[in-house]
Formats: structure tokens, sequence, C-alpha cells
């Protein structure tokens, strides 16, 4: 199984209108052949979210970056955040 994080950054005043965006595409993403939990967080600074996010294999997460959800997440992300984002993928065994 893979546990994958991704941290975005954006302006504080931002940062509603990037929740707002998360959340709409939050269900179709745990709906995905192989998301077994996809939960968001926001910083307490209150300058970005953090994705905890666990998959049933490397395949299952790239086929969720090809999604037209994640194309249409980034389309909308992109132009608020602040930084890159930063994606760790973390392998653990559930046995």
């Amino acid at each position: 199984m893979k546990l994958i994080t991704v941290e975005a950054a954006f302006a504080a005043s931002d940062l509603q209108a990037a929740l707002t965006l998360f959340e709409d595409q939050a269900d179709t993403v745990r709906k995905m052949d192989g998301c077994r939990h996809y939960a968001l967080f926001t910083r307490p600074s209150g300058d970005g979210v953090a994705i905890l996010q666990h998959w049933d294999s490397m395949e299952d997460f790239d086929a969720y970056r090809a999604s037209e959800a994640f194309a249409t997440l980034g389309q909308g992300l992109r132009p608020i955040m602040t930084a890159p984002p930063v994606t760790v993928v973390a392998v653990f065994d559930t046995q």
C-alpha cells in the first residue's frame, strides 16, 4: 500500500478557495479504484493544506493523477499556489 502526502501553500486570502476546490473533488477521488483514504487538513499557520492519501498501488495513484478530476483540480489550484506542491510517497505493509 502507498501512503501519499501532498502539501500545498497558498496566500491566506486564497486558502478558502483552495479548500473548496479540494473538497469539490474529494468524493470523486475517494470512489476511485485503489483509493483507501483521502483526507484534507489545513496547516495551523493558515497558509496551506496537506492531503493524506492511501492507495493500493502506485498504478492506482498514477491513474488518479492522469484523471480529469486531478486535471481540473490543478487548473484551479495552480494560479493561487504560492509554491509548487510537495508530494511524498511512502510504502507500508498492512500485514
